[in-house]
């Protein structure tokens, strides 16, 4: 009986922990939306999820871990709207037609987090691209790029080196367009992604 009622206790502590994660994000998001990222401090996100400043600490090993998390966060959200978008898609449809309405969708997902462009920026200043790639960008090949590639073009072996460059090459200038203020440089930048996906598309073909 001793036996069994610890094993009980493991799931509730697990989701427990899960949602206190969870809200801790969300307190970041909060308050990065609506103050910016020089507001985000362990003391108000303690305070705004009603938990001790050591309880964070549990879950981040600091500030800095903790906005990069909440980054990660929102990002996974955003390939998670991509990766139904592209399941939703003939097999037959035009490929380039395709690339182009998921980067819509892509960029449309991301800019409807109020948070994720100062969650990025801040993620840019403290993690180096080459740290970043193993992260956000592999997850980004594996659940966008590839699926894409087996979805649409499944008679064309894609090499991994090349599915990278895609990743890195694309993924810069969409960090770049999500950061950079609403006018017509931004309006440029979109017209240049979207010819860097065909020329690249085209090249792997």
């Amino acid at each position: 009986m001793k036996a069994n009622a610890a094993v009980n206790t493991v799931e509730p502590q697990q989701r427990r922990a899960i949602a206190t994660r969870a809200a801790l994000l969300a307190a970041v998001e909060k308050i990065v939306a609506e103050e910016g990222i020089a507001a985000v401090t362990t003391t108000r996100v303690a305070s705004e999820t009603d938990v001790a400043v050591g309880t964070i600490y549990r879950y981040f090993a600091d500030r800095e871990a903790m906005l990069l998390a909440a980054y990660d966060e929102t990002v996974g959200r955003v390939i998670g709207i991509c990766h139904d978008a592209l399941e939703e898609l003939p097999e037959d449809a035009a490929v380039e037609k395709a690339a182009r309405h998921l980067l819509a969708i892509y960029l449309t997902a991301a800019e409807a987090i109020p948070a994720h462009a100062g969650l990025l920026a801040a993620m840019r200043s403290l993690r180096p691209i080459a740290v970043d790639q193993p992260a956000n960008q592999d997850r980004i090949i594996i659940e966008l790029i590839a699926p894409f590639f087996q979805h649409l073009m499944p008679a064309t072996a894609v090499d991994p080196l090349r599915l990278r460059l895609m990743s890195n090459v694309l993924g810069t200038l969409v960090d770049l367009y999500l950061v950079m203020p609403m006018g017509g440089d931004r309006d440029a930048l979109r017209e240049e992604i979207e010819a860097h996906l065909v020329f690249m598309l085209g090249r792997a073909a």
